[in-house]
């Protein structure tokens, strides 16, 4: 795969459902360099480095987002449970001793 950065094409190696992500990331790159001069040989390893570093916050940031998700899921989770639990526990103190004479009641008989 070739991209253009600062008018300077790149040759990287990489997988064919990398490259869109990657020829997003080099744009990005160019418009954010706009202005930088220098030797082509520094120019590509800046580029390199530079697309490293936003392919792993991007990759980073879509680690958190499946988190969050994760844990919002987990989250309903644990208030359904709570909630279902609300509803099958009694209610008034005296519904609580009527069930456990209920249970004792049940065990002797």
């Amino acid at each position: 795969m070739r991209i253009t950065i600062l008018g300077h094409d790149i040759d990287l190696a990489c997988q064919p459902h990398e490259e869109r992500r990657l020829e997003d990331l080099s744009r990005a790159l160019d418009a954010r360099l706009a202005g930088f001069t220098g030797e082509p040989d520094a120019l590509r390893r800046l580029a390199l480095t530079a697309l490293s570093l936003m392919d792993e916050a991007q990759a980073t940031n879509a680690a958190l987002a499946r988190a969050r998700c994760e844990i919002e899921r987990l989250t309903d989770m644990v208030v359904e449970a709570k909630i279902e639990a609300a509803a099958a526990a009694p209610d008034t103190p005296e519904r609580g001793r009527v069930g456990a004479l209920r249970r004792v009641a049940e065990g002797a008989a």
